[in-house]
C-alpha cells in the first residue's frame, strides 16, 4: 500500500511538472501583466467601491487582450523576426529606436512600482525598508542575468503559483451584508475614467507584445494553436486573480488606500492575515514582473539599436547591453528609497500612461498585420482590421474622457 501511494504521488508530481513545463511566455506574459503595481492599482479601484464598473471592464477587456496578443503571435510567426526588426523594416529605423526609448521610460516607471510592492511586502514582514530594497533588487537581478529565457521562464512560471495567496486573502474578510451592498452600489462619478483607464492599461500593455513576438523568435512558440491555447490560459488567470484583488479592494474597508504602504491599510481593515496573504501575493506578483519586464525592455532596446543581435534564446541581458539591464534597475530601485512617494498614484498613473500609447502600439501592430509582403497567408482580415480599429477607439475615447474628467 505504501508502495502504491508512493508510486502514485510521485506520478502526480511529475504530471504537475510537466504541466509546468507545458505552460509558455503567453502564460509568464499574462501572469506578469498582473504586476504589483497593477495589484496596487486593482486594491486601489476596489476600494473605491463601484465594483459593478470594475468587474465588468475586466471582462470585457479579456477579448481585447486576446485579440491584440493573438495579432502580435501572428506577426511573430509570419516573420520570425524581433519585433523593433520588424518596424524598423515598415517604417524605419528611426521610429523603431523612438519607440523603444519612450516604452523604455515606461517600463521604467511600471518597474518603480514593482520594487515598491516587492519592498511593502518584505516591510510588512519586518525587514527595514532599505534593506527589503536590496534584497529585491538583488533577487531580481540575479534571475534577469540568467543566460537563456527559457530557464527563467521556468523557474517564474513555477514561483507564479505564490499569487493564489490572494484567494484565501479573500476569503477571510467576511464582509458584512451593507459593505457588499455599499461595494455594489456605487454610482458613476468624475474618478471611475481614469480608474478605468488604469485598469484597462493594466489589462494589456505595450511591453506584452514585445514578450509575445521575442519568446516566438527564441524558439519559445512551436506553433499558432499552441501559442493561442497559451494565452487563453493566461488571460484566464490574469482576470482571475485581477477580480480577487479588486474584491478585496472593496470589501476589506469603507475608506480608500491611503498611505506609503498599502499593506499596513489592509491590515488596519482586513486583519493581519489577509494582509500576510496579499503581502505574498503582492511580492511574487512585484518580483515576476520586474523579471519579465526588464527582460522585454532590454530586448527591445538592444533590437532597435544594435546592428549584431544575440543567438535566439539567449537572454538580452548578454553582452554590452547588460550595463543598460543593471542600470536600468538600479536607477528605478533607487528611487524606491524616496521617502515620500504616493504609492497609490504611482501605480494608477504607471498603469495608465501604458494605456496612454497604446493606440500608437496598435495602430503600428495593425499597420504590419495587414501588410501581404510581411504577413503573407497570416495578412490581418477585414473584419479583424476593423476590431482592432474599434479598440483602437476605444482606447482614444477612454483617454480623452478620463482626462476631461
Amino acid at each position: 500500500m505504501t508502495t502504491g501511494k508512493s508510486a502514485t504521488s510521485h506520478f502526480f508530481i511529475r504530471r504537475i511538472l510537466l504541466w509546468f513545463l507545458a505552460l509558455g511566455p503567453g502564460v509568464l506574459g499574462m501572469v506578469a501583466d498582473n504586476d504589483a503595481g497593477g495589484m496596487l492599482s486593482y486594491l486601489v479601484t476596489g476600494s473605491h467601491n463601484h465594483l459593478p464598473w470594475f468587474v465588468l471592464a475586466l471582462f470585457i477587456m479579456a477579448p481585447i487582450t486576446f485579440l491584440i496578443q493573438d495579432l502580435a503571435l501572428k506577426v511573430a510567426l509570419a516573420t520570425h523576426l524581433p519585433y523593433s526588426q520588424i518596424i524598423a523594416h515598415k517604417f524605419g529605423s528611426g521610429t523603431a529606436k523612438f519607440n523603444a526609448i519612450i516604452l523604455h521610460l515606461l517600463n521604467m516607471m511600471i518597474l518603480i512600482t514593482e520594487f515598491i510592492g516587492m519592498t511593502s511586502a518584505l516591510d510588512f514582514w519586518g525587514v527595514p525598508w532599505n534593506r527589503g530594497l536590496i534584497a529585491s533588487f538583488l533577487v531580481v537581478l540575479a534571475v534577469t542575468l540568467f543566460r537563456h529565457v527559457r530557464q527563467m521562464e521556468h523557474l517564474l512560471l513555477m514561483l507564479a503559483v505564490a499569487n493564489l495567496a490572494f484567494i484565501p486573502a479573500l476569503f477571510l474578510l467576511h464582509p458584512s451584508i451593507h459593505t457588499w451592498h455599499k461595494a455594489l452600489s456605487g454610482g458613476f462619478n468624475h474618478h471611475i475614467p481614469f480608474l478605468l483607464l488604469s485598469l484597462a492599461g493594466n489589462a494589456i500593455t505595450p511591453w506584452m507584445i514585445f514578450w509575445q513576438q521575442n519568446a516566438v523568435w527564441a524558439g519559445n512558440v512551436k506553433n499558432l494553436s499552441s501559442g493561442q491555447k497559451d494565452i487563453r490560459t493566461g488571460i484566464l488567470a490574469q482576470v482571475f486573480i485581477a477580480t480577487v484583488v479588486i474584491l478585496i479592494g472593496a470589501l476589506a474597508a469603507p475608506v480608500a488606500v491611503s498611505g506609503r504602504n498599502p499593506l499596513l491599510w489592509l491590515q488596519h481593515y482586513g486583519g493581519t492575515t489577509v494582509a500576510g496573504l496579499f503581502a505574498v501575493g503582492l511580492f511574487d506578483a512585484g518580483f515576476l514582473a520586474a523579471s519579465t519586464i526588464s527582460v522585454s525592455s532590454a530586448w527591445m532596446v538592444q533590437e532597435a539599436f544594435s546592428q549584431k543581435l544575440l543567438e535566439p534564446n539567449t537572454s538580452p541581458t548578454q553582452g554590452r547591453f547588460s550595463i543598460l539591464h543593471i542600470a536600468t534597475l538600479s536607477v528605478t530601485a533607487a528611487v524606491v528609497l524616496s521617502p515620500h512617494l504616493p504609492t497609490a498614484s504611482l501605480a494608477l498613473w504607471s498603469q495608465a500612461l501604458g494605456a496612454l500609447w497604446m493606440p500608437i502600439t496598435l495602430a503600428m501592430l495593425g499597420l504590419i498585420a495587414r501588410d501581404p509582403q510581411i504577413m503573407g497567408q497570416m495578412v490581418m482580415p477585414r473584419r479583424r482590421q476593423f476590431l482592432l480599429g474599434s479598440v483602437i477607439s476605444l482606447f482614444v475615447g477612454l483617454a480623452v474622457f478620463s482626462l476631461v474628467s
